[in-house]
């Protein structure tokens, strides 16, 4: 009777239950079977040049149960190459190591050694029975790289359900006069492009055209993630080819994430068309004068875009290191890029602060992308670990009352940082701090380097004697609206991990703190984070082989 339940209460049920508990249910219902097969061959990739763990993938996929599984596709072009060119491996001798040779040199010879010489006993050694060597089975023979490339594309044409596709063709050691022979692009679009959701790809500017060229619709498509390096002597690209390619998800792309390496003019601005439904969107790359030719391009993208909530803005330096990006103009003080700029919509900023931060404490270029939207809620500094001094020089500029979460990189963690702090964001709710060290106490403007060693137990006596007095019941922070605080630092033996020592300072001060971390509780369990969309549980536990697809 429990069997015939609806499958939408099974799943329900499964919400509430351990994921390492499915295998016990199995009996109960097929869901949790299902639940089980869906994590282990969820993930498929081909990133290893080894042709035995090709075949053997492959025909794994032979079975079409498991084949349907499939959620998630990886692609390093390069190694599939080798994997089916490549005849059959040679095992190599292993060879002796320096310490090995040492001890046979040095190895002394054992006291029974000359006893075994005797005549007598070598007769009577050579007439013994000696058992036979057992040998290894032979490897089975390779499929001929005719074969393995058939098997490949009726691998393909079975992964109907692929929803997350991931390319990597960034790195290939394959000889410069040889010709890709065998492109399977075609069968990878035609298979997983009506279902794919995600999609990221990681490619040499001059190759980006051999992975579009027989793309098809993506109808589906939410999530893409461009990656395009161009290195020294690469031959030039149209400027259509970038643009032309993600015009073709207009109407579902959601989020869009493009990252440059190397030095490439960022003219597709220009000619990328609208999105709709764009809520996010992440840029890392040379965004200045040099490298950035049509201002008014990427100046229109935004402004056809006010539905973005989500902007991750990062400057990555390319073939020269500058002091500024070239659009702050003197006369007005205004930053040409993004002045005057408006996103209604935008909630979250990730900014990333590679440029040197002026010492005067005025910036056309924080004040132009603090302006976007006056109701910030979450804000994420990157790429700089920030002193007492530029903490008051930024932060003000987005420090409003609708600011709730704030993460940032800090030189040091001090009182007068968490003052500044409290002062500057007295409505805000999450902080977490990326720390270098702990010190007793700085003070702004000082050129005199800190200690070297941190000194915890100095900043929480020093914290504590400044914020509170017991004797007169004076709280300094009472009225902070802090709920959670993260502090993270690197230590010697430990690694980088969560300082409980120092949040637990700040929440005794802070009397309305209630978590850490962001775990809704302040104790000390997962003393390390797990990584960013994982949950650190395996379904089943098959020891090291946990995805057996996915290697």
């Amino acid at each position: 009777m429990v069997q015939n339940l609806p499958i939408e209460i099974w799943l329900y049920i499964a919400e509430f239950i351990p994921p390492r508990d499915f295998v016990k249910l199995v009996s109960a219902n097929r869901v949790f079977f299902n639940m089980i097969m869906n994590e282990l061959y969820g993930d498929l990739s081909f990133i290893s040049a080894d042709p035995r763990i090709f075949v053997e993938k492959l025909k794994t996929l032979q079975t079409p149960s498991l084949a349907s599984r499939v959620r998630k596709l990886t692609v390093w072009p390069a190694a599939i190459r080798e994997a089916i060119r490549v005849l059959e491996p040679v095992e190599p001798l292993r060879p002796v190591t320096p310490s090995a040779r040492r001890k046979i040199k040095g190895k002394q010879p054992s006291k029974f050694e000359s006893v075994t010489k005797l005549p007598i006993l070598q007769d009577f050694l050579r007439k013994s029975p000696t058992s036979p060597k057992k040998c290894a089975p032979p490897k089975p023979t390779l499929p001929k790289p005719e074969t393995r490339l058939e098997m490949f594309l009726a691998a393909l044409r079975t992964l109907d359900n692929v929803e997350e596709l991931e390319i990597n063709w960034s790195i290939d050691k394959g000889h410069k006069d040889y010709i890709w022979k065998f492109p399977f692009f075609n069968d990878i679009w035609q298979s997983v492009g009506p279902t794919l959701r995600r999609l990221s790809i990681e490619v040499k500017l001059s190759k980006m055209q051999d992975v579009i060229r027989s793309i098809g619709a993506l109808p589906n498509v939410e999530e893409l993630e461009l990656t395009l390096r161009k290195e020294a002597g690469d031959a030039n690209v149209e400027d259509s080819v970038v643009p032309d390619f993600v015009n073709k998800m207009k109407a579902s792309l959601c989020s869009l994430t493009i990252k440059t390496i190397g030095h490439q003019e960022l003219t597709f601005f220009t000619l990328l068309e609208e999105f709709p439904h764009l809520k996010t969107l992440a840029l890392s790359m040379p965004l200045d004068s040099h490298h950035l030719p049509s201002v008014d391009g990427f100046r229109k993208f935004i402004i056809n875009h006010p539905t973005i909530r989500t902007l991750e803005l990062r400057y990555t330096p390319c073939c020269r290191e500058s002091s500024t990006d070239g659009f702050h103009t003197p006369g007005d003080d205004k930053h040409i890029l993004y002045s005057n700029l408006s996103l209604p919509a935008l909630q979250n900023l990730k900014l990333g602060l590679r440029l040197p931060i002026p010492r005067s404490g005025r910036s056309s270029f924080l004040r132009s992308i603090a302006s976007l939207n006056t109701t910030l809620v979450s804000l994420t500094l990157v790429d700089r670990s920030l002193s007492l001094d530029e903490v008051k020089t930024v932060i003000p500029y987005f420090a409003r009352h609708s600011l709730r979460k704030l993460s940032l990189f800090a030189k040091n963690l001090s009182p007068q940082l968490i003052d500044v702090l409290a002062k500057t964001c007295p409505v805000l709710g999450s902080l977490s701090l990326d720390v270098q060290n702990v010190i007793k106490s700085e003070t702004v403007g000082s050129s005199s380097p800190p200690p070297k060693d941190s000194d915890v137990v100095g900043f929480v006596q020093a914290l504590f004697g400044y914020a509170v007095d017991l004797d007169n019941d004076r709280w300094r922070y009472k009225t902070w609206s802090l709920t959670d605080i993260s502090v993270m630092r690197w230590a010697f033996g430990v690694g980088h991990g969560y300082d409980y020592e120092c949040m637990k300072a700040i929440a005794y001060v802070v009397p309305t703190v209630r978590s850490f971390s962001g775990k809704g509780d302040m104790t000390e369990r997962g003393t390390r984070p797990s990584k960013p969309g994982t949950t650190g549980k395996l379904i089943v536990d098959i020891g090291e082989k946990s995805k057996p697809l996915d290697q």
